[in-house]
């Protein structure tokens, strides 16, 4: 299974897309692949799906809603199997039941050693944090461009979100701020002002908001573009001040786990 969350959801099963259309079974998906390969209290998603309190057949309502994303697992899975036929029989197939299980108290939608694209991001993260440590600057940007390139748009658009799914949203753009920072200070010390500005841009334009300072460094730079005298590249303009939100990295040393694995 392959899970997306940096973006709009997408959950697939052997290249079959399994998000449902209903809005609360979409939400109780995503509160799944936040947790991916782990338990999920049935508590916890009693409380994601009716933060205001429970109605009287919660329960049934969420069983509802596991039946119908084993149905779309189970079609996803014969599509998988449509598609294998001929070849050598895989020990073992998977069914609906063992991609999403039912457990006492909860359930676990199991990934069977699929991609997110979340375990991606922390990757080139932890390299391009690393990278900065050693002063390393080149693969630093290319780490943390790689990263920052897992994004589309904020985390789980198109979902409804209750209090988990938010706490959760909440600390993978802590983390996605984090190496934006540092992907611009990386940037700044490489002198690469084209870079700088086409990338930050392109990048802002797919969220709903972005910190201030950046919508202010992209104007900065798109000014010093217009006024740099013709024949001149960026890499030759005089040296330019990142605003006070961006700091040497010496005296904001990241945090190696900045943000849990959530898929």
């Amino acid at each position: 299974m392959d899970l997306k969350v940096l973006g709009l959801l997408a959950v697939q099963e052997r290249g079959t897309p399994i998000v449902p259309t209903a809005a609360p079974a979409r939400q109780l998906l995503a509160l799944l692949a936040a947790h991916a390969d782990r338990i999920v209290p049935t508590a916890v998603l009693t409380q994601e799906l009716w933060p205001d309190g429970a109605p009287r057949h919660a329960q049934d309502m969420i069983e509802t809603h596991v039946r119908r994303l084993r149905e779309l697992i189970d079609d996803a899975l014969d599509v998988g199997r449509e598609e294998a036929a001929g070849a050598p029989a895989a020990p073992g197939p998977r069914s609906a039941h063992d991609v999403l299980v039912s457990l006492s108290g909860g359930y676990r939608l199991g990934t069977g050693g699929g991609s997110s694209d979340v375990r991606m991001f922390q990757r080139a993260v932890g390299a391009g944090y690393r990278a900065m440590e050693l002063e390393d600057y080149r693969t630093a940007a290319e780490r943390l461009g790689e990263a920052l390139e897992l994004w589309t748009a904020d985390a789980y658009t198109g979902v409804v979100t209750g209090p988990h799914l938010r706490t959760q949203a909440a600390r993978l753009e802590l983390s996605r701020l984090r190496a934006l920072d540092l992907w611009v200070e990386a940037q700044r010390r490489l002198g690469r002002r084209h870079e700088l500005y086409s990338g930050l841009s392109m990048f802002l334009s797919r969220f709903r908001s972005s910190p201030p300072q950046y919508a202010a460094l992209v104007a900065e730079l798109e000014r010093g573009a217009a006024q740099m005298p013709a024949g001149r590249s960026y890499e030759q303009a005089p040296a330019f001040r990142i605003g006070p939100a961006t700091h040497p990295f010496r005296h904001s040393r990241p945090t190696r786990h900045a943000v849990p694995v959530a898929g």
